[in-house]
């Protein structure tokens, strides 16, 4: 079963560890971004890959975890257009996005098809105790659903928190 994981910033990469500490063995991640020093308070970068692409330089560090993980890495921007080809050939699609019109552009795109999908909503702000679990359909939303990152500060605890529980889905997930 392949995960694919759209945008590999403070959930997408925390979720992709996660994914490689339980040995899953087939991942697609897709990015057009490069590290940045303020990522790494919150992401799975270090800081000699600051300037770095995200995808390769994630590549590297899920192989140090776990060498034997399928890496399939798109350096690509997801647009509307490309989003169901890039993850047509995926189980699962976790969303990692940090802006909520592409939170809704791929939860719309991939609604129609048979792709289960785990996204984050509300993971601003250091309130721990707000963070829950909502089933609509084919998708698992796991935050706070309030708390936005244009008026909250990111807790690099609560984004590690809603990445753990978004992994802990996509493992159970894969066992059924």
């Amino acid at each position: 079963m392949k995960i694919g994981i759209a945008g590999i910033g403070g959930i997408g990469s925390n979720v992709a560890r996660h994914l490689a500490q339980a040995k899953v063995s087939l991942v697609k991640i897709v990015d057009f971004d490069c590290v940045e020093t303020a990522n790494l308070n919150r992401q799975f970068y270090r800081t000699d890959q600051v300037g770095c692409k995200k995808t390769i330089s994630l590549e590297t560090n899920l192989h140090a975890i776990y060498p034997k993980m399928v890496i399939e890495m798109k350096d690509k921007k997801i647009t509307p257009e490309n989003v169901v080809s890039i993850f047509q050939d995926c189980s699962m699609v976790v969303e990692g996005f940090d802006h909520p019109h592409l939170k809704k552009m791929l939860m719309e795109k991939l609604a129609g098809t048979d792709k289960k999908i785990v996204s984050a909503s509300g993971i601003a702000g250091r309130d721990l105790d707000t963070v829950k679990i909502k089933k609509l359909a084919n998708c698992h939303i796991v935050g706070d659903f309030s708390s936005d990152q244009d008026k909250h500060a990111l807790f690099p605890p609560k984004v590690a928190l809603v990445a753990a529980v978004m992994a802990g889905i996509v493992l159970h997930q894969m066992e059924k």
